[in-house]
Parts: C-alpha cells; structure tokens; sequence
C-alpha cells in the first residue's frame, strides 16, 4: 500500500512538473500533453497494479463499498442537480457565449476525446486510485486535501501566464476548491459517475453540449 501510494504521487508530481518546465505553446505542446499524461497518470498505474497483483498472488480490492442504499443513490444525484443548477442557470452563473464552429461532427469528437482524457482518466487517477490509498494512510481530509493540491497545480501549465506565485495560487484557489469539493464526494459516496459527470460538465457545460447536439 505504502509503495503504491508514493508511485503513484511520483507519477502525480512527474506529470505536473513535466508539464511546467517545458514550452506551453504551439502543437508540440499538445502532443506532449497527452503523452505525459497518457505514460504517467494511466502506463505507469496499470504497470505497477499489474507487478503488484502478480507478487501478491491476487488483486487485493481496497475501496471501501458503501451501502446500497437509495440514499447512496439519491443524495449523490440531488448534489449533482444542484451544482448544476448554481453553475450554468442560478444568478450567479458566468454568461456562456455562442460556439462558432463549421463542423459540429468534429468538434462533438474532439469533446468526447477530451472527456475520456481529461474527466475520465483524471478522475480514476486522481481520486480513485491515488486518493483511495492516501486514504487508508494518512486518512480522509490530509488525503482529499494532498490530491487536491496536486491536481490543482497541473493546471498552471495550460492556464498559467508566467507569474508562478500569482499562478500557482490562482489555480489553487479555483481548481483546489474544486478538487476538495471532488475529493469528498468520492471519499463519502464512492460513486465514481459522480465525480466523472461532474468533471465532464465542468469543461464542457449543458449549454455547449446543447449547441452542438442541436446546432
């Protein structure tokens, strides 16, 4: 448990850092993109649980199941319509513009590529497989909080304007709040649709989703 913990925050960190110390701009960056992510946050866990399950002889399964419960079912869903509700169409929502696009085909794969590659994988990184272990060690909060703080900084490097302090705290700020916020339902819920439908709304909203559906 504790060396899976530390790979995988290593490979948390390595992700982050590689990211930050190379050039942000143009395609090369993207391609990097997805390669670092791709080889740190999925190669390099299914490597390790792969070695680990053929030493110990067997998976050992270390979420913890929650009750079945129609609470377990109900609260999760009455938390993801409200959040929902306060982020696209309550008063304080940030106005959304029109999507000027050509093909609307393109554009509707491009953002199911990025669901996989971004809500998916982030999520089953960060909050299931990181998140968990940490949990078993250095307990709930420390835990939600730690991975919070990780995943949070990664986000410099695409929205980063080259003031690292102001940088760093931004993304703390609005990606860490939003890390915690994550971090607890899956802590509390472990429903992992929970977290991935609201990750994939975060970068893609109803109302974006709308347009290209029916554009």
């Amino acid at each position: 448990m504790v060396v899976q913990s530390i790979v995988l925050l290593l490979s948390g960190v390595l992700f982050t850092v590689s990211l930050i110390t190379i050039d942000q701009q143009g395609l090369h960056f993207q391609l990097y993109y997805l390669a670092f992510k791709l080889t740190t946050l999925l190669f390099t866990p299914l490597i390790l649980f792969l070695i680990y399950r053929k030493m110990a002889g067997g998976h050992q399964d270390i979420i913890s199941v929650k009750p079945r419960t129609r609470r377990h079912v109900i609260v999760p869903l009455i938390v993801i319509v409200v959040w929902d509700y306060l982020k696209f169409y309550s008063p304080i929502a940030q106005p959304e513009g029109e999507i000027v696009a050509t093909d609307m085909k393109e554009l509707l794969l491009l953002v199911l590529i990025g669901f996989m590659i971004n809500s998916v994988l982030e999520e089953v990184f960060y909050r299931v497989w990181l998140q968990t272990r940490l949990e078993t060690l250095l307990g709930r909060w420390p835990a939600i909080l730690l991975v919070s703080i990780l995943w949070s900084t990664w986000h410099v490097a695409i929205q980063g304007n080259g003031q690292w302090d102001i940088d760093v705290a931004t993304v703390i700020a609005n990606h860490g709040v939003t890390g915690l916020f994550l971090g607890y339902l899956w802590a509390r819920y472990r429903k992992i649709w929970v977290i991935i439908l609201i990750h994939g709304l975060m970068n893609a909203s109803p109302h974006f989703l709308l347009q290209i559906l029916f554009h």
